[in-house]
């Protein structure tokens, strides 16, 4: 049906739409689409292969992104990376140099004991030395052990404590069992107020099996 409404012109004027045209006018066709509008089924027919055509490029488009996000050479060139630091190298062994049959070291700074058999470690295990901020540092060289003793007691001008195993190496300064010591064996900090009088306190277990292991003469090397 003809649209019977009106629009006015910017001048003023009543401009009738061109599909308002008399009806036996020469130039009205019934079947013609009008000029000045586009009907609903001329929108679908013209829309419809356009939003197909931009479907096309979209799925183009994500497929190049795709593409470029999950290309594998970046993580292959990720998996053969060098990595930022190298592993800390190992301390030194301190029975590879070692040429005797038995030779007991102690590293004061590391709080610890190994028991060299020839260039081998027979077996180590954490200890606790003297205690350094109070005068009792334990004394650093090379020494044989003198005796082997169990079950006695040690004294000193303030203290007197039993002890199952005995290895003394120098004067008064040897190796023993200590069930009194409360904080753990190898604590580089807290033997230095709390350690020993200037022996090695070895854990009971560790003590027994050097007891066994050592003999009197063995070499015992007390580093920093």
């Amino acid at each position: 049906m003809p649209d019977s409404r009106a629009t006015t012109d910017r001048t003023g004027g009543d401009d009738s739409r061109p599909d308002r045209q008399p009806p036996d006018s020469p130039s009205s066709s019934r079947g013609r689409l009008p000029l000045g509008r586009l009907s609903t089924g001329a929108i679908t027919d013209y829309a419809l292969p356009v939003i197909g055509l931009l479907a096309v490029i979209a799925l183009s488009v994500g497929v190049i992104v795709r593409l470029n996000v999950h290309d594998p050479a970046p993580r292959a060139a990720a998996e053969t990376a060098v990595p930022a630091s190298a592993p800390p190298t190992p301390a030194p062994d301190p029975c590879r140099d070692n040429t005797l049959p038995r030779r007991v070291v102690v590293s004061v700074g590391s709080q610890h004991m190994w028991l060299c058999q020839a260039a081998n470690v027979y077996a180590d295990s954490p200890v606790t030395t003297g205690s350094v901020d109070l005068g009792d540092g334990t004394p650093l060289g090379t020494w044989q052990i003198q005796s082997r003793e169990t079950d006695r007691y040690l004294w000193g001008p303030d203290y007197r404590v039993f002890v199952h195993y005995w290895l003394p190496y120098f004067e008064d300064i040897g190796f023993h069992d200590s069930s009194w010591q409360k904080f753990p064996y190898g604590d580089l900090n807290m033997y230095k107020r709390f350690g020993s009088h200037g022996c090695v306190h070895v854990p009971a277990e560790m003590m027994s099996g050097l007891y066994t292991w050592a003999l009197e003469g063995t070499t015992v090397t007390v580093t920093a």
